[in-house]
């Protein structure tokens, strides 16, 4: 799957609230809802586990990024930023498409030996990071998105984005859950 995969995907800026978007499997709104470290959680179900980096490089995020991240008149707005695409496999299986958008001053200090380690390693483990409320996503079977993932599966995907704070900084870390990810264990496949 990921070698056919071009550097940036990006994620349909479908997002909404939790309150605003119907989720009627209730496990699977446990698992878009856990405030815990996703990375933990896969590893969980999982004999092996593994992270493929898509690609990470310095670019301009979305408009719609842009406008999560910062206030109009911020000065934020201005700072280079990295994204970072990866896929976060269990026993081989793609599970999760993961699309972080990082500012660059981060990427040169704390996260610069990030290299193939999953992310929620560095930020569920450090108390200076600190999120806040979660996004929501549901994308329809046969969006362009999947297409770019060479997924198969006639379903729709839901994701889950969120945006966190740290030393003053603001980085986003948006995920959606492939076909063959736990979270949709409890539906019929």
């Amino acid at each position: 799957m990921t070698h056919s995969i071009k550097f940036p995907v990006t994620i349909p800026p479908l997002w909404q609230s939790p309150d605003d978007l119907a989720v009627a499997d209730p496990y699977l709104r446990n698992w878009l809802l856990d405030t815990g470290s996703l990375t933990e959680r896969l590893q969980s179900h999982c004999a092996q586990f593994d992270l493929k980096v898509i690609g990470q490089r310095p670019m301009q995020p979305e408009l719609e990024e842009i406008s999560q991240l910062t206030q109009p008149n911020d000065s934020q707005k201005e700072n280079k930023w990295q994204i970072r695409e990866v896929i976060l496999s269990g026993n081989g299986q793609p599970w999760v498409f993961a699309r972080s958008v990082l500012p660059q001053t981060l990427c040169d200090m704390d996260l610069a030996e990030l290299g193939n380690r999953p992310l929620g390693q560095i930020i569920f483990n450090d108390q200076r990071f600190s999120r806040r409320p979660f996004q929501l996503l549901q994308i329809p079977a046969q969006h362009v998105f999947q297409q770019q993932l060479d997924i198969r599966q006639q379903q729709s995907l839901w994701g889950r984005r969120s945006m966190f704070d740290f030393n003053g900084m603001q980085l986003m870390v948006a995920e959606v859950f492939l076909p063959h990810c736990p979270a949709y264990r409890q539906q019929e496949r």
